[in-house]
């Protein structure tokens, strides 16, 4: 009802005023339908007061919404002479509040164009602060990392992160922090960085609880966290079904965890939701491939307009490394037995042989190029019959391995007459999925694959007749905790550009 009243504003600062209350802030929007300004907390009864009583009649006809109180705000300013002849302070400003997750509940800035302020929750006051600092006056770039996991994978990266430290801090302005590590068992957490030489050590002797996505959250506003990434590195899918509380908490997630990426169609949709509503950054490059530069690959295709016409992949390193002894000669058994004792395979060799793995692997880059399936509708065909994988331990499936030595041979013997090779390939054709044992001649781009190699050809709308391949190799902690790095340094690159 104030559109088109004259006078509105006056008779409501002159109420004010009358009554002694100071006006910290004052934002009207053009549209004329409401005036917000700001006081202190313990002025607040008696401004109620007057302003009531100013305007009791317009309230009491219904002519004026009733008055809107906002309690626990706090004012952000930017104060500079500068600001007039320097571009893009205001934005600036702005993406580091929006970078800190901070709602901004009004905006001023005064004609001589020397400060502007932003009011928002008293609660979000700290990290707001602490990110326009870092926005305006520091040089490096701060990274809180929070790693969930720290056997084979999560040890390694923690090892790449001491190593790399001084490099990325000298070299590309990155401020590179453990802020947190843990386990099934306890937590710790230390704002200035965990000591990555006797991290260990400091788990062992701890006595809190595991990380949860509440108290995730209050560790953002005790440690004062600029830019907080979970990293999960457990095979956890209890831990991995939390990513969309995690990132409410404030977290971008980073994993090589293929759990979320694989469970339900609905929780892969939920995730992508849920990254979108709170500006948080899913990344999961080494779900597929380990290192290699596989889903970033195929998501910059897409981007850009291209389809997938078909796709053929070798995604185990595993399978690569097998198939290859094979082809030089040696039994199934023979070379399943070699990779388990150079710990190649799953604790459970059975685990690769049955193909699920590279189902997940799939499924995964199925619904990259947007196909809605779930584990259940891919076509696994397991390297050998089911029944020669069954064991009580690894040892019993080794020696039941050896009862599929004489088909399989016959199946590599023929594939040679051909001019062929045996490889385990996953291929999407048509919007189908399968995995099975596959003769490939040399023309074809797996032909040349093994020894633990992974390679991934796509056929495209932009790549055809020849694909595009994606090559090299696909297993072992160490590529795939450079690839989880690798992750988390995209996600500073992003939060700079935007």
């Amino acid at each position: 009802g104030m559109k088109g009243m004259v006078g509105m504003a006056g008779r409501l600062f002159t109420a004010v005023s009358r009554a002694g209350v100071s006006i910290t802030l004052i934002t009207q929007s053009s549209s004329e339908y409401s005036i917000s300004f700001c006081i202190p907390q313990s002025e607040l009864a008696k401004a109620k007061r007057v302003i009531s009583s100013e305007f009791r009649l317009e309230f009491k006809e219904g002519l004026l919404n009733p008055i809107e109180v906002k309690e626990g705000c706090a004012i952000i300013s930017v104060v500079g002479d500068g600001m007039r002849m320097v571009r893009g302070i205001s934005g600036k400003f702005f993406r580091a509040l929006a970078e800190a997750n901070v709602n901004i509940r009004a905006i001023a800035q005064g004609s001589s164009e020397r400060s502007i302020s932003a009011v928002i929750s008293q609660k979000r006051a700290t990290e707001a602060v602490a990110f326009a600092h870092t926005a305006f006056f520091n040089s490096l770039q701060r990274i809180d990392i929070v790693l969930i996991g720290c056997g084979g994978v999560g040890g390694e990266l923690l090892n790449q992160i001491k190593r790399q430290r001084d490099h990325l801090r000298e070299k590309n302005g990155l401020d590179v922090r453990v802020v947190g590590i843990g386990n099934s068992r306890h937590f710790i957490s230390d704002a200035n960085c965990i000591d990555l030489d006797n991290y260990k050590s400091l788990l062992d002797v701890s006595e809190s609880e595991p990380l949860t996505p509440e108290s995730a959250e209050q560790l953002i506003k005790d440690l004062h966290l600029i830019n907080p990434i979970l990293v999960d590195c457990t095979s956890s899918e209890a831990l991995a079904l939390k990513y969309v509380d995690y990132m409410q908490a404030g977290y971008h997630i980073v994993t090589p965890s293929k759990k979320a990426n694989t469970n339900s169609y609905e929780y892969y949709r939920q995730l992508r939701e849920a990254s979108k509503k709170h500006h948080r950054k899913f990344l999961y490059e080494a779900n597929v491939g380990a290192g290699l530069p596989v889903i970033n690959t195929l998501q910059n295709q897409l981007a850009a307009g291209d389809s997938l016409i078909e796709f053929e992949g070798i995604l185990s390193g595993t399978l690569s490394y097998l198939f290859g002894l094979v082809e030089d000669g040696k039994t199934l058994s023979e070379a399943t037995y070699d990779a388990y004792s150079k710990g190649f395979t799953e604790p459970n060799p059975a685990d690769d042989l049955d193909g699920m793995d590279v189902a997940r692997k799939l499924l995964i880059l199925a619904r990259e190029c947007g196909l809605e399936l779930e584990l259940s509708d891919i076509d696994v065909q397991g390297a050998v019959p089911k029944q020669f994988l069954q064991g009580a331990n690894a040892q019993e499936v080794l020696l039941n391995i050896k009862n599929a030595d004489a088909d399989f041979t016959k199946m590599v013997n023929e594939a040679k007459a051909e001019g062929k090779v045996l490889r385990y390939v996953g291929s999407i054709k048509n919007g189908k999925c399968q995995c099975k044992v596959t003769p490939v001649s040399a023309d074809n781009a797996l032909y040349k694959v093994r020894d633990g190699e992974n390679a991934l050809a796509l056929t495209t709308a932009y790549y055809q007749p020849i694909p595009l391949v994606v090559r090299g190799y696909g297993a072992g902690t160490a590529v795939t905790a450079a690839g989880v790095l690798s992750d988390i340094l995209r996600i500073q690159n992003w939060a700079r550009e935007d």
